[in-house]
């Protein structure tokens, strides 16, 4: 019997039936041609029956597995947050009964809320662990799982394992037929909105501001934390109408990503509408921010990169502490590092993804104190602000972007000139970042095999510059974990390829030096195909 037959001949809920009656054959085939994966960045999928969508009987697998976990520890807790996205509240509510059931002490939130709050409430209550049901960027079809530790970081290699094997030892229609008609005797705790908000009372001013903001939840979690911790601060803002509530169909920005110009549409027509200084936008759960800044009449696109340039800067500048430090990861830009080095702050560098980063940030803030942490970044528009957490945050995150462009905009300044001021100061460099998408059942073997091409027949030239240097983190001692990428490096070009963590795409980081901004700009366009040929 395969999998869409015990599916069919066993679920006790009549409506799942009902939906699965009503699959055509290609469905039946996809939907259950095989099962989704949990690992330390969580789980996700495509909303969809069967056992490689995100439904009822997944989630409950998993929240099943992790109840599992929890019955070791003496503090048996979890809160539990969810997002905009369609199921959201549905499935934080059933992964909350499933931990009930089990005696699990659940602090489950009435209202959708983003992300860095779930990791706040985590730490705040001390629980064993938080979950978040989110899936940050992705489009409307998609959903998952984030599960954070009792410091507010993602769960560890070994912790992940130990729910992943149970995980996959249980067959999901019979966790589900389980908890489907039990009553559990036992009631969550609900955290409420006025407690929520305490989550954003840091006020720094009651100076009025000049700055005009142009602000995007994208149909997310963001906006009613940005406004309290803006207003609080005399921060003018405006939201598009569009974008302002909470809609997990995402209708004008179907691809909720902040990292790229396509989310900021909207935004862009109010921030002409509205003479604009600056476009903040922050994803579906608010742990990563956009950015845009108008300059010379013209609204500029700011890459993660070059955000993380603007906040380490800033923050160098105004903590002169002993022993200050950075943490960024091995794709982010490499002129991070030079404005360590010439600042005398220390700089660490860990492998992709907030487990990583947030695990390096507790070190050193146990090491030194959390007064010296001055930034913790990702490329790819995460930031960690505030020195009270490691998991990156988009509220505090857009407020201090505020604070900076404030300050600029005092001296007649814009975020561009900032940045060319910190290019001149340290060197051009221009960073691009792309991938290649991969589809079908067997997507990530085929994406695997092509590093594996790349890693067997390496370039020997980049753009007439021979490669001087190849790092292997799967097979070199590099002195981190092993992970499946490749850097090649020549005199003036560094580039990275590694396959997503949590998508079936290739990922390529690109970073090339020049003489000046525009050098560097119009070199990398050309050297950004050529390590496409490579693939």
């Amino acid at each position: 019997m395969n999998d869409f037959e015990y599916w069919s001949k066993n679920i006790l809920d009549k409506k799942i039936q009902k939906q699965l009656q009503s699959l055509n054959d290609s469905q039946k085939e996809d939907n259950f041609a095989g099962g989704l994966e949990f690992g330390t960045a969580g789980m996700r999928g495509v909303m969809q029956l069967g056992t490689l969508g995100m439904n009822e009987l997944t989630v409950c697998k998993l929240a099943y597995a992790t109840a599992n976990y929890l019955q070791k520890f003496d503090n048996k807790s979890a809160v539990v947050c969810f997002d905009t996205r369609n199921n959201s509240k549905k499935f934080s509510k059933l992964f909350a009964k499933v931990l009930l059931a089990f005696n699990v002490d659940v602090y489950l939130f009435k209202e959708y809320a983003p992300t860095p709050l779930c990791v706040y409430m985590t730490t705040k209550y001390n629980t064993t662990i938080g979950v978040m049901i989110t899936a940050s960027h992705n489009n409307k079809t998609f959903n998952g799982i984030k599960i954070y530790d009792s410091n507010g970081i993602q769960i560890n290699d070994a912790t992940q394992q130990e729910i992943s094997k149970v995980f996959n030892e249980l067959n999901e229609v019979d966790v589900y037929n389980q908890i489907y008609n039990q009553r559990v005797q036992k009631k969550p705790v609900y955290i409420k909105t006025k407690e929520a908000l305490e989550f954003v009372n840091d006020k720094k001013s009651d100076d009025e501001k000049l700055l005009k903001v142009i602000y995007t939840p994208l149909n997310g979690t963001g906006l009613k934390y940005v406004d309290k911790i803006l207003k609080q601060n005399k921060y003018k803002y405006f939201v598009p109408s569009t974008q302002k509530n909470g809609n997990g169909e995402f209708l004008t920005c179907p691809y909720p990503n902040p990292e790229f110009v396509e989310a900021f549409v909207e935004a862009i027509k109010l921030a002409k509408q509205k003479d604009g200084d600056i476009i903040i936008a922050t994803d579906p759960d608010a742990d990563r921010i956009g950015v845009m800044a108008k300059h010379n009449g013209e609204y500029v696109k700011l890459t993660g990169n070059e955000v993380a340039y603007v906040f380490a800067e800033y923050l160098i500048e105004t903590n002169k502490a002993d022993n200050r430090y950075v943490v960024t990861s091995v794709v982010t830009s490499p002129l991070l590092e030079t404005m360590c080095k010439a600042n005398n702050v220390e700089f660490h560098k860990t492998l992709t993804g907030f487990l990583s980063l947030g695990t390096k940030g507790k070190e050193l803030w146990d090491k030194y104190g959390k007064e010296n942490q001055l930034l913790i970044c990702e490329e790819s528009c995460g930031y960690v602000i505030k020195n009270t957490y490691f998991d990156k945050d988009g509220i505090y995150s857009t407020l201090m972007l505020c604070d900076i462009a404030e300050k600029l905009k005092r001296e007649n300044k814009t975020l561009v000139d900032y940045l060319d001021d910190i290019y001149k100061k340290y060197g051009y460099l221009e960073t691009i970042g792309d991938s290649v998408k991969y589809d079908g059942v067997n997507s990530k073997q085929i994406m695997n095999n092509a590093v594996d091409n790349l890693r067997s027949n390496p370039p020997k030239v980049i753009d007439g510059e021979g490669i001087t240097e190849v790092v292997d983190y799967l097979n070199d001692n590099t002195g981190l974990k092993k992970q499946n990428f490749l850097k090649f490096s020549s005199q003036n070009i560094t580039f990275i390829i590694r396959p997503s963590g949590t998508e079936p795409k290739l990922k390529i980081y690109l970073f090339v030096k020049g003489n000046s901004k525009k050098e560097a700009k119009d070199r990398s366009v050309k050297v950004l195909e050529e390590v496409k040929l490579f693939l």
